[in-house]
């Protein structure tokens, strides 16, 4: 029987559906037969394989042998030796049993087939989830390197222990993945170290770095590796492969899933882990620094991006930036806020654009003059 593996976390935007669809490609080329399982409605591992946003719409499917429904409704993908359940969302696989789900069951079976199964989790923990690790055997966790990364953890982490005792004993924690890393930051490595710290031999030694590779790979319907087999997120991704067959030859211990008090997150989601000579000393001096535009002159200078200064905003989320900075000129929900430098004998530019991508910056800039035609984006 196939390793049935989740991938699970409550928070949202870490990386599971990326992880699920790339590392099931990376096993593939390693001459796994995979089978990828989409359990979310928005059917994002679905449409990253290069499948349309289809929906069953047959009520008799929820009274048939779901052995029969999920080996009739697989689909061969374009990734090597990987197979797809799509979502399905006129069935509930996940309805309760007095014994055992008839998910459970159906997964048993379906398994032999395949040397990996990876069940791509929704956000939030839902019954859904629970019994998808119940069924499960071990369970992959992504963690972004960025501000919030714990957010939730020692409650997740609390079920799965919960799961250990009352419901699956042998399910296990497969490893805490670092996701989104990007060197140049003292955040992430600030992030990495702490997960380190914390989880120590549950953390895989392979690290997703955060590469354009992987962001845009589902824009076109494949995978990283399908995308560009040679670029630096399919390497990450085949590295991880690699380490997980290796973990699954060996004769390892049992991991103990680890504990972190809810004081422990908290600390870590306010960012008093980072010392005073980075990160935290940065956001205190552009508070002060820093103020929202009222009426000034606008001007059309191009914007100089990426200075250094400022690099302690990159992946910071609107509503950290509104906490941290306060309200900014005009395009409020717009995808380029601007703040007025207070002391020009400090700076050299007079103002900073901060520019977004899915409500986090992305990328920053900063100009003497107001750009009048970044206020449109």
């Amino acid at each position: 029987m196939g390793k049935i593996i989740a991938i699970c976390n409550q928070k949202g935007g870490v990386g599971k559906t990326t992880t699920c669809v790339n590392l099931a490609s990376s096993l593939g080329i390693l001459e796994c037969k995979v089978l990828v399982i989409d359990t979310d409605p928005q059917s994002h591992a679905s449409l990253s394989f290069g499948f349309n946003l289809t929906r069953l719409n047959n009520p008799a499917l929820q009274n048939m042998d779901f052995v029969s429904v999920i080996k009739n409704n697989i689909k061969s993908t374009n990734s090597l030796n990987v197979d797809l359940l799509p979502f399905i969302e006129d069935i509930n696989f996940f309805e309760k049993s007095p014994t055992i789900s008839r998910f459970k069951k159906a997964l048993q079976v379906v398994s032999k087939s395949y040397d990996y199964v990876l069940i791509d989790c929704v956000p939030f923990f839902v019954t859904k989830n629970l019994d998808i690790l119940i069924s499960s055997n071990s369970v992959i966790i992504p963690v972004q390197c960025d501000y919030f990364a714990l957010e939730g953890l020692h409650k997740f982490l609390k079920t799965i222990n919960h799961i250990q005792k009352n419901f699956n004993p042998s399910l296990e924690i497969e490893g805490f993945l670092l996701t989104m890393f990007d060197k140049r930051l003292n955040l992430s490595k600030s992030v990495f170290n702490f997960v380190k710290d914390n989880f120590t031999i549950l953390v895989f030694k392979t690290v997703i770095n955060r590469t354009t590779s992987i962001s845009r790979a589902p824009n076109y319907g494949k995978t990283v590796i399908e995308y560009d087999v040679s670029s630096r997120g399919a390497t990450d991704y085949l590295l991880l492969a690699n380490e997980i067959i290796t973990n699954n030859t060996k004769d390892i211990i049992k991991k103990e899933i680890p504990k972190i008090s809810e004081n422990v997150e908290t600390k870590f989601n306010k960012k008093t882990f980072l010392t005073v000579d980075n990160n935290n000393t940065s956001l205190q001096v552009l508070k002060k620094l820093l103020n929202p535009i009222d009426d000034i002159e606008q001007d059309g200078h191009k914007v100089k991006e990426n200075p250094h200064d400022f690099s302690v905003l990159v992946g910071m989320h609107k509503s950290e930036i509104i906490t941290k900075l306060g309200d900014c000129y005009k395009s409020f929900y717009g995808n380029v806020w601007i703040y007025k430098l207070k002391n020009k004998k400090i700076f050299k530019k007079k103002f900073l654009y901060l520019h977004f991508k899915n409500d986090v910056v992305d990328h920053i800039g900063t100009s003497w003059f107001l750009n009048d035609k970044f206020l449109s984006n």
